[in-house]
């Protein structure tokens, strides 16, 4: 079944294309294409399944050419152990210029923790000779979203605009990392 005949003009726009390309591709004449997005003709089935099959092959490739997570991700996910001192976690942050880290426990993502974490406690009273001797499941956060590598680079911006970084797996392999500094290589 093929979607509304309404729908052409914005698949047709979606994939950026003219309607002369259309009609170039389908063996259609332009005005035809005109005519049909307008809702002046009512077309034969052939025709339909002309527009349709040029409409969602350019999807498809559209598709195919999407930047995934995979493409941008930090492969060397450097993290704190959940029974690490925060003294620990603020010399990695320190060393790589890190702003945050996964927590792992056991091979397992239990938690996160950030800089921000780190100066919000200092902003409450918290010395930071006392903040350096807590271990980190003591300040820790809710662990980093998680997604696949073919996760679309949309879906992962989004979820940056409330999460510090995105933990990306392979099955149940932890592949790599993305930060919004990782979004800049999509520009």
């Amino acid at each position: 079944m093929f979607p509304d005949i309404s729908d052409i003009k914005k698949l047709r726009k979606k994939v950026e294309m003219t309607q002369k390309e259309l009609a170039k591709r389908t063996g259609l004449s332009q005005s035809y294409i005109a005519r049909l997005e307008n809702g002046d003709l009512n077309p034969s089935y052939e025709n339909l399944k002309k527009i349709f099959s040029v409409l969602e092959y350019e999807l498809e490739k559209r598709e195919e050419r999407e930047i995934r997570v995979k493409d941008v991700m930090t492969r060397d996910v450097i993290f704190v152990d959940y029974n690490d001192s925060v003294d620990t976690a603020m010399r990695i942050f320190l060393k790589y210029g890190f702003s945050q880290l996964p927590v792992m426990k056991n091979g397992q993502v239990v938690g996160s923790i950030t800089e921000s974490v780190i100066s919000s406690k200092i902003s409450n009273g918290k010395s930071p000779s006392e903040l350096k001797k807590l271990k980190v499941y003591e300040i820790m956060e809710e662990p980093f979203p998680i997604v696949g590598e073919s996760t679309p680079i949309k879906i992962a911006a989004f979820l940056l605009k409330f999460y510090p970084a995105i933990i990306v797996t392979n099955g149940e392999k932890i592949t790599g990392i993305v930060t919004k500094a990782d979004l800049l290589k999509t520009i």
